[in-house]
């Protein structure tokens, strides 16, 4: 009989509020950090456009930590109202959370940092070579297999697939488990699936239980055991100036505590005491807090940075720009040095420190993208993820340079031709894999003249976004396998191989690239370009006490090099 009347879990009545000193330091605590993190993400969401955002495909990652962050607002929340619900209800909740809501957004997220990989991975073709690439031969999806279309797809959109199906599964799993299991609907379910008989406290203990948990568990591990590892292999050796390596390392470490500590704090009865103040699911918030610090704080802290550099370049580039060319030349308080900068067996000599900011200028950028442009392509595509803007801007020097003296009809074909290589290869958003970020109304413009003639020739659907043209029986040796030696192709050959026939625009001319070049040329010498020269004189600097010793018939060499550099930049 007294079995009978023990007080059962879902008898329980509800409680009011608690608001003492613990609930009201969450409750503090989720409002103050809430509103911090909003300001970030608004700063985030304004600033979209700064390169340093833009390839980051910040809608994913900014979902991600929405999700995220309204499953943290919840565990915030509970000490102080979770018992406000009925106990069985409060449950339901964090079930449901824990099981869908939340591996999706772990899902989202590390989906948006493997971009990171996946970016680092493709910016390596214009470091490869300053030539176009060939397009890759491929499936046919629409005439063939659904798994050859998947492989066709672009990268964002077949992680968004994965994703999906992992997460089809993943709810049937958990709205399975959860109709199968007693414990939190008594009337229907699988027998010997309820609660067991005890006291309310071990009853509320058992709640938290049970194997309808372990899919949540599965999909943390192998987020943070598996992938996350894999990431940070993949991931150590990329040296980025956008901070986006740290980010993804960062996140990766902050995440591997979170599910062994949970499932430490649900089974060893030591952290019992622990828990009434810092439920189990906390252990998984911090890391939930790790990832908003370097997703969306170390970002706005990075763009700031950026712009204070950007002001640099932009103030140094105005002020040397507009002084006396010839007062320059005629300096005698200036001493000019060198400073050697060897990547791979490639030597440029530039100016060292004392110059200051003088190299942070247009005419010193455009002495090195005619004479020598490799070395800074190669960083910009390997450190800076923005090579294809280096090689838009030789590929339309080397336009310019074989325009025709002449006006024939074709020859100014063979120079259109030329050029729609170019936009499908960089400026199209429906063609290139980067497109440079030139303002709206250059891209209106330029469209209005190559839009047409590019879905001619390229088609609809975007076959291979690195390159559109592909030259038919050429990819193939004797033996059917890839020649290797014709990967990369040039400009020139693109244009030999194929030739647009139909009408072109009368706004076409040797200077419709102009304003696009200009735009990119500016954005180079205030983002690309002083991170560039910063890190060669870092270089110098750091190797200055090693070389100090060494002056021979080299350095004389060396010195001599550095004079016409000086005349060609002066």
């Amino acid at each position: 009989m007294a079995d009978q009347m023990q007080p059962s879990l879902y008898d329980l009545p509800q409680s009011p509020p608690n608001f003492d000193k613990v609930g009201t330091f969450y409750i503090a605590f989720c409002a103050t950090w809430t509103f911090l993190l909003l300001l970030g993400v608004t700063f985030l969401i304004v600033n979209r456009k700064n390169p340093i955002l833009k390839i980051r495909a910040l809608g994913l990652s900014l979902t991600a930590i929405l999700f995220l962050h309204l499953y943290w607002i919840l565990a915030q929340i509970t000490y102080p109202i979770g018992l406000t619900l009925p106990v069985i209800v409060a449950y339901d909740v964090q079930y449901f959370f824990m099981g869908i809501w939340f591996p999706l957004g772990v899902a989202l997220f590390h989906a948006s940092n493997t971009r990171f990989l996946y970016v680092a991975k493709r910016q390596k073709q214009y470091a490869q070579s300053p030539k176009l690439r060939r397009k890759k031969q491929g499936c046919n999806g629409a005439a063939t297999s659904w798994l050859c279309r998947l492989r066709n797809m672009d990268y964002p959109t077949r992680i968004l697939i994965y994703i999906g199906l992992g997460m089809i599964l993943q709810v049937l799993l958990t709205v399975g488990m959860w109709l199968m299991c007693r414990k939190y609907h008594p009337t229907f379910g699988i027998a010997g699936t309820d609660l067991p008989s005890g006291t309310i406290a071990e009853q509320m203990i058992e709640l938290s239980r049970g194997w309808e948990w372990w899919p949540s568990a599965l999909w943390q591990a192998i987020w943070t055991w598996i992938i996350a590892p894999i990431m940070i292999w993949k991931a150590w050796g990329i040296r980025d100036t956008l901070g986006w390596r740290f980010q993804t390392i960062g996140c990766c470490l902050a995440n591997l505590h979170a599910t062994p500590m949970w499932l430490i704090a649900m089974y060893v009865p030591a952290f019992t005491k622990v828990n009434t103040y810092f439920a189990p699911s906390e252990w998984i918030h911090l890391s939930v807090m790790c990832f908003e610090i370097f997703a969306v704080f170390v970002p706005c802290w990075l763009v700031v940075r950026q712009y204070r550099l950007r002001k640099r370049a932009a103030d140094s580039n105005a002020k040397w720009e507009t002084a006396s060319q010839s007062t320059l030349r005629k300096s005698s308080t200036v001493e000019w040095k060198t400073a050697s900068f060897i990547e791979k067996g490639l030597t440029i000599d530039y100016l060292d420190r004392e110059m200051g900011d003088r190299l942070f200028t247009m005419s010193a950028l455009d002495h090195v993208l005619s004479e020598n442009p490799g070395p800074l392509q190669e960083f910009s595509a390997l450190r800076d993820f923005s090579g294809e803007n280096i090689a838009f801007l030789t590929n339309v020097a080397s336009w310019k340079s074989s325009w025709p003296g002449g006006a024939t009809e074709d020859q100014i074909r063979d120079a259109f031709t030329r050029g729609l290589v170019i936009y499908t290869s960089f400026i199209s958003p429906r063609d290139a894999e980067f497109p440079i970020n030139i303002p709206s109304k250059d891209l209106k413009q330029l469209e209005a003249i190559f839009e047409r003639p590019a879905r001619i020739v390229c088609g609809e659907a975007r076959v291979d976004p690195a390159t559109p043209f592909s030259m038919d029986g050429s990819s193939s040796g004797a033996d059917g396998e890839a020649d290797s030696d014709r990967d990369w192709i040039e400009l020139g050959e693109v244009a030999g191989r194929i030739q647009y026939v139909g009408e072109i625009s009368e706004e076409f001319d040797f200077g419709v690239f102009d304003r696009a070049q200009a735009h990119i040329k500016y954005l180079v010498l205030t983002n690309t370009w002083p991170k560039f020269v910063t890190e060669i004189q870092e270089q110098r600097r750091s190797g200055e006490t090693e070389r100090s010793g060494n002056t021979g018939k080299s350095s004389s060499t060396v010195v001599s090099r550095v004079s016409n550099l000086i005349r060609s930049i002066l």
